[in-house]
């Protein structure tokens, strides 16, 4: 039986598929060097608790598409097969094939081409819809009894329900990304489920993403547990509520850097309050930064009808948040004794 008539197998998410991803990317790091700008893990695979063939989606992404036919005997001696556009134009396939059943493949696009957008947005509303990814298991399951050795009815029976929600997942992605707010020197990105948890869990596929470092030196307790409770409020929200409920990434941008998290406690209560958290690298503290994500935020949140004051915590000793409060209009309206809770209000700002 060649590769293109193997026996079509879904089984139950495997959490090995993550470390088995992470094993090829540095086989072809090592190889593509500075042609290789990110490597994604795609494919259903990549996507938590969702059935899936048991073959490793990995796009590469890179500099020039042209130049990768020069790689071809050298992803041979990795085990892949060059392919060449396999039926996708300005695609560079190489499928791994280890005992007759193909283990990886590696599907490389040029930078900005949008098929890298088509994958990721796809990627990560599944993950962040689970109900979505369900449905999308139940649907390959089925197939998979049906067409056991046609893999034509098989790509055939999900093609319906792969090309509804990528149209959603596009437009998805890109309505939060088109949230994004811009200062002098910070982008402030809203982050969706997805991108919280590779920030808590698979880092390197955030920074992947978006084309940047990320720091890790924030996620001291108790960030970790307040990104999950995070993800928790925005999976499958609607983008309304995902932006009073996420993080927002600050990006310095002359860096390329994402240097904190900050975001608000849910959506403003009866009242009109809201409470605003944050954190920033310490590398990076003491240049006004902090002062300018937090302003642009309250901007943001002063901008709408709901909201018409803003709450802060900070512990007694931490004088450098304090400062920043205080440079923003906040003011002290009572005090514990391990605590310090600030108020400013709309007209304040």
């Amino acid at each position: 039986m060649s590769p293109d008539q193997r026996h079509i197998e879904v089984t139950a998410h495997n959490p090995h598929w993550v470390a088995a991803f992470r094993q090829e990317a540095v086989l072809l790091k090592s190889l593509f060097g500075d042609q290789a700008l990110a490597i994604h893990h795609i494919g259903s695979t990549s996507v938590p608790g969702l059935p899936a063939k048991p073959i490793i989606d990995v796009l590469l992404e890179v500099r020039d598409i042209e130049a990768i036919d020069a790689y071809n005997q050298r992803m041979r001696e990795l085990g892949y097969e060059p392919r060449g556009e396999y039926g996708l134009p300005r695609r560079r396939y190489f499928p791994k094939i280890i005992d007759g059943k193909r283990y990886s493949q590696v599907h490389t696009w040029q930078t900005r081409d949008p098929e890298i957008e088509r994958h990721l947005s796809f990627r990560d509303y599944l993950i962040s819809h689970p109900q979505t990814s369900s449905e999308y298991g139940r649907i390959k399951e089925e197939l998979a009894l049906r067409f056991p050795h046609d893999i034509d009815g098989y790509m055939d029976g999900k093609n319906a329900f792969c090309q509804e929600t990528e149209k959603l997942a596009l437009d998805w992605s890109r309505k939060i990304r088109n949230q994004t707010l811009q200062t002098e020197r910070l982008t402030l990105l809203p982050l969706n489920p997805a991108q919280l948890g590779h920030y808590l869990n698979r880092p390197s596929q955030l920074e992947a993403a978006l084309h940047l470092q990320i720091s890790r030196n924030i996620l001291a307790d108790p960030v970790p547990r307040a990104i999950r409770s995070k993800i928790r409020m925005t999976t499958a929200a609607e983008l309304k509520q995902l932006l009073w409920q996420t993080y927002w990434l600050a990006i310095i941008n002359d860096k390329a850097f994402g240097a904190g998290l900050i975001g608000f406690k849910g959506a403003p209560e009866s009242d009109g309050t809201v409470e605003i958290g944050y954190g920033i690298d310490a590398h990076v503290r003491r240049q006004g930064l902090t002062t300018e994500a937090v302003q642009a935020l309250l901007n943001w949140a002063f901008s709408k009808p709901e909201c018409q004051a803003v709450t802060a915590r900070t512990k007694m000793d931490n004088i450098p948040s304090i400062r920043v409060l205080e440079k923003l209009g906040f003011s002290l309206a009572r005090e514990t004794d391990e605590e310090l809770c600030w108020i400013v209000a709309e007209s304040s700002g």
